[in-house]
């Protein structure tokens, strides 16, 4: 069999211990252990081109795969798992703009009909869609200062500790000759175990993470001091940006906030503008952590529950969940008479607070360059339950919205303003009617959680998942496929604990009973249901 071309380049530094092997059994072990961590680094890889467009995307949790990972496995995750800023991050959700971004940041804004599972009092759902400036033919990140603060741990051993050094090789891909990466091990202790390298070298930085061991207990606080004294120390000077990347299957205490905390030492690094992106392993990283992260400026976190999900995170958006592009973002959201806001959705962190007039103002730490289209999405409802809700109109706003923020990079204050149109559903962007269909799923999943979790209410929880997995059923947007896989599972968990398993999936006939014919091909539906009572939403769920 031909020896692949990636285990070539570690084929001379490990031919004497073969030879030694072959008659030592234990040393022939060891070997074979060396040998897979060392063929994962594939010096020839290719780096993926960037999409076509730019967008931005608020802080926090980057994404909801512990929470499909949990589904996966037939259970029905804690509400606290999952983040709706975490699912919209997940998508593509471009509104249609009218004109091209001319600064760094930029948003717009569009409103419409909506029909929520979990919450019928919001008739209309606005969505604030950001986009920026920034040319992807022409973008270039700034050089990195990366330190990676690795969990050996003993619970790290096996998959979890594979996966670290699997996702530092992807890493290593995705640097270039002008960064720099350092890394930093802790269990019982923390020590440096690589000093500042240059990204050029990278033959060495391989044979370094190879070398990383399971051993130990979890001393995280200890290796995240390290970790920032070593990003300190090495960035001064450094020409660009400095980074922390935490790897752990750990779940790190938020709720202390002293200087040698977790947070406090998150807080104290984002001041002498050192951000940290947590990724977890093999482990709950829920919405506590998330919104905890996401009040820290420069904060963000991903979970990769295997190596796939990993390598296409790092090969697509590396450059991006290291790129902060805005500071101290402030929204402002006004509603128009006779409406009143209801919910808002994606906003991470404990940042919103009511203003005058019914307004709410909305405060996100940092805003992160992405390649999909980021978005936050605003429910209206009657403001006066006794009067009718006010007829929207494509020439009356639903609400208008100010926007302010600082350019990370210079620190260049910028402000703007946008109103909420409405539109039909037949007429709104793909990125609103996709985005309906997630806050409806973001809606639904969470109070569906929370009646499993905490009122023991598995036929509720049941009813709430099944409507949405009818509504997902008649849905063929690509993009939603994998939400469609996720609520298909949590209905399936939720029907055995209901005592609904085995009950017919209801499902359109294949002809008319009448004339025989196979159906017309439908137009693309949208998610967004704008007239008809809510009840008769409901009852027509599960009609052929």
């Amino acid at each position: 069999m031909p020896i692949p071309l990636r285990s070539l380049v570690c084929l001379a530094a490990f031919a004497l211990l073969t030879t030694a092997a072959e008659a030592a059994p234990e040393r022939e072990r060891e070997r074979k252990e060396s040998h897979h961590r060392m063929k994962a680094y594939d010096f020839s890889a290719d780096v993926m081109a960037p999409s076509p467009a730019m967008g931005a995307t608020p802080g926090g949790a980057q994404d909801i795969q512990y929470f499909r990972d949990r589904a996966k496995a037939g259970e029905i995750p804690h509400p606290n798992t999952f983040t709706p800023e975490g699912l919209f991050s997940e998508h593509d959700l471009p509104l249609a703009a009218g004109r091209a971004c001319d600064q760094l940041l930029c948003t717009v804004g569009e409103a419409t009909g909506a029909a929520l599972l979990a919450q019928p009092e919001v008739q209309y759902l606005a969505q604030l869609g950001f986009s920026s400036g920034l040319d992807p033919k022409t973008f270039k990140r700034a050089p990195l200062n990366l330190v990676a603060v690795i969990d050996k741990s003993g619970s790290m051993s096996g998959q979890p500790l594979d996966l670290v050094r699997e996702s530092l090789y992807r890493v290593l891909d995705q640097l270039g000759p002008d960064d720099q990466l350092s890394i930093v091990l802790y269990g019982d202790r923390a020590h440096v175990h690589m000093s500042p390298t240059a990204a050029k070298d990278k033959r060495a930085i391989a044979a370094r993470i190879a070398g990383i061991e399971s051993a130990g207990s979890t001393a995280m606080e200890e290796g995240l001091q390290v970790g920032y004294d070593l990003a300190r120390r090495s960035g001064h000077g450094f020409k660009g940006t400095t980074r922390v990347m935490l790897f752990t299957d750990e779940r790190p205490n938020v709720g202390a906030t002293d200087k040698q905390s977790f947070m406090g030492m998150a807080r104290d690094g984002s001041r002498g503008g050192i951000g940290l992106t947590t990724i977890g392993v093999g482990v709950q990283f829920g919405a506590e952590l998330a919104t905890a992260i996401s009040s820290v400026r420069g904060g963000n976190l991903f979970f990769f529950p295997d190596a796939a999900r990993m390598t296409k995170v790092f090969r697509e958006d590396f450059d991006t969940m290291v790129t902060e592009l805005a500071h101290d973002l402030q929204l402002e959201v006004k509603p128009a008479a006779g409406l009143k806001i209801a919910g808002v959705y994606g906003i991470p962190g404990k940042a919103i607070e009511w203003a005058p007039g019914g307004a709410i103002r909305l405060s996100v730490e940092t805003i992160f360059l992405s390649r999909k289209k980021g978005a936050i999405f605003v429910g209206f409802g009657p403001a006066d339950r006794n009067l009718p809700t006010p007829k929207a109109v494509a020439d009356r706003p639903l609400g208008q919205v100010s926007l302010a923020y600082t350019e990370a990079a210079v620190g260049k204050p910028r402000s703007s303003a946008v109103d909420l149109v409405y539109k039909p559903g037949s007429n709104a962007s793909v990125g609103l009617v996709r985005g309906a269909r997630l806050v409806d799923q973001a809606t639904a999943l969470a109070r569906a959680a929370t009646l499993h979790h905490e009122q023991n209410d598995q036929e509720g929880a049941y009813q709430l998942v099944h409507a949405l997995a009818s509504l997902y059923r008649q849905d063929s947007d690509p993009d939603l496929a994998e939400e469609r896989t996720l609520v298909f599972a949590l209905e399936r968990s939720l029907a055995k604990l209901s005592g609904h398993a085995g009950e017919p999936t209801p499902a359109a006939p294949t002809v008319d009973r009448v004339s025989g014919l196979p159906p017309a091909p439908a137009p693309r539906r949208s998610p967004v249901v704008t007239t008809g009572p809510r009840q008769d939403l409901l009852d027509r769920i599960d009609q052929p």
